[in-house]
């Protein structure tokens, strides 16, 4: 059995993964960067700071539709 498995998704399934966990927190791209770079990396949650690790710069408020 092989071990690596690589999952493509576009970037569309990409930006809605994003946008459904962000959903799921209760918050906005902006209030979760503003938690890691206002803050300092003082998120308000284990799972956001868990979620920023995921997602961090890889998308913008603007994709978002912010």
């Amino acid at each position: 059995m092989d071990d690596d498995v690589i999952i493509e998704v576009t970037r569309e399934e990409w930006l809605a993964g994003c946008r459904r966990a962000l959903a799921n927190l209760g918050l906005t791209y902006s209030e979760l960067e503003r938690q890691a770079r206002d803050r300092g990396g003082n998120f308000e949650s284990a799972q956001a700071h868990v979620l920023w690790v995921s997602i961090g710069d890889s998308v913008t408020a603007e994709e978002l539709g912010e």
